[in-house]
């Protein structure tokens, strides 16, 4: 372990005011958060080899704290943990019979034994969201004089002051997000090519920018796909013409934490018509108007006004909310809309998107999304990308 996790510092302090004398945490974000490793999203092969997800055992009084995950993993997740400790358990192995089931329950029994929870009294916080049930039943079975409390609030209100590493972190997967963008703006002046042959493209640039493929997801919508939003939508097999919109909306996780980033351009080099303009330049300005009102003082509901309001100056009424706060996970709370009160404070991250589309039967819509980060003083604008339409 490193000799400052100020994550972890900030996950104790909050959980030390619920209550809470240790917590197991389950959840991929938070699991993430507060031990520095970046834990695997659960696709493919390795997902279906353990039996259950990583966890973090952490004591909120004193500096014990354990990482347990896969034994395939473990030296790899040591490396790279910032945790007192990492607990491996069995996952499937091709030349020796496991039982995984029976080895991550007997890890999770290790590790509340090491922390001194065996027959102790005490709160216990854990997140019901996330909790695997075969572990609640050995919890509840095992451990009856723990009582438990879900700290999935707890745990929200550590995250949501980012850590100067995590600063760090999201002006990188920021920086990855600017070479997407820049892509894009390069592919849409030239018609003909298909959604899929332009995110093969800017996926490809990406990767190389964070140096190794990383998570993706999002879409690439063009034409009258632009018009209606069923995100993710997209990429999909259409071939571009001369003055279709070009809409995406990327986010891509790098060393745990997201960017999320979105333009609208015209395909072709082809200028914008003036009800494009108008759609593109109302988004454009909802989303500076919102950026700007990120203000230590203001709230939450502030953006969405200044997004509204600015809409409403062009003759249109936004779509969907304004936006929202982006860290371990691509979309954290607080979000930008009318009834969120939460006060905005130095130190958050948000991605703010504002979109305005025409609906069935039309040919264009527009959403432009950039991050920032709220300092003492105001926002700074983390995105660099240029919006598509001027």
């Amino acid at each position: 372990m490193t000799a400052t996790n100020d994550e972890l510092a900030q996950a104790r302090h909050a959980l030390a005011a619920a209550g809470c004398d240790a917590v197991l945490l389950s959840s991929l974000a938070n699991v993430t958060y507060v031990s520095g490793y970046e834990v695997p999203v659960p696709v493919g092969a390795h997902a279906e080899m353990a039996y259950g997800p990583d966890l973090a055992l952490c004591s909120v009084a004193d500096a014990g704290s354990w990482l347990i995950v896969p034994a395939g993993a473990a030296a790899g997740a040591g490396s790279k943990s910032r945790l007192d400790g990492v607990i491996p358990f069995d996952g499937f192995d091709s030349f020796n019979a496991t039982d995984s089931h029976a080895s991550y329950l007997a890890s999770v029994h290790r590790a509340l034994g090491e922390a001194g929870l065996a027959n102790a009294s005490g709160t216990l916080g854990v997140e019901y969201r996330y909790l695997p049930a075969a572990v609640y039943a050995l919890l509840t079975d095992e451990f009856p004089r723990l009582r438990l409390l879900d700290v999935e609030g707890a745990m929200q209100q550590a995250r949501l002051i980012k850590t100067e590493r995590e600063i760090g972190l999201l002006r990188r997967a920021s920086h990855v997000a600017d070479v997407g963008h820049r892509t894009l703006a390069e592919l849409a002046q030239t018609a003909g090519q298909t959604e899929f042959d332009m995110w093969k493209e800017i996926t490809a640039r990406m990767f190389a920018a964070a140096g190794r493929d990383v998570p993706v997801t999002g879409e690439l919508v063009t034409g009258p796909r632009t018009t209606t939003v069923e995100y993710p939508n997209g990429p999909c097999n259409r071939i571009t013409q001369p003055g279709d919109a070009a809409l995406m909306d990327i986010s891509q996780r790098v060393d745990g934490y997201w960017s999320d980033c979105t333009n609208t351009h015209i395909i072709g080099g082809v200028e914008a018509t003036a009800e494009q303009r108008r759609y593109a330049k109302a988004s454009q300005a909802a989303c500076e108007a919102a950026l700007d009102a990120l203000r230590p003082g203001n709230r939450a509901s502030n953006a969405w006004a200044a997004a509204e309001a600015a809409f409403r100056s062009f003759g249109l009424e936004p779509a969907h909310y304004a936006g929202h706060q982006i860290g371990v996970v691509v979309n954290e709370l607080p979000r930008l809309v009318a009834y969120d009160q939460t006060p905005i404070q130095a130190g958050m991250v948000f991605s703010v998107e504002p979109g305005v589309y025409q609906g069935p039967g039309g040919t264009f819509g527009a959403r432009s999304e950039k991050m920032a980060l709220v300092t003492a003083t105001g926002p700074e604008i983390l995105s660099d990308f240029e919006w598509g339409i001027a």
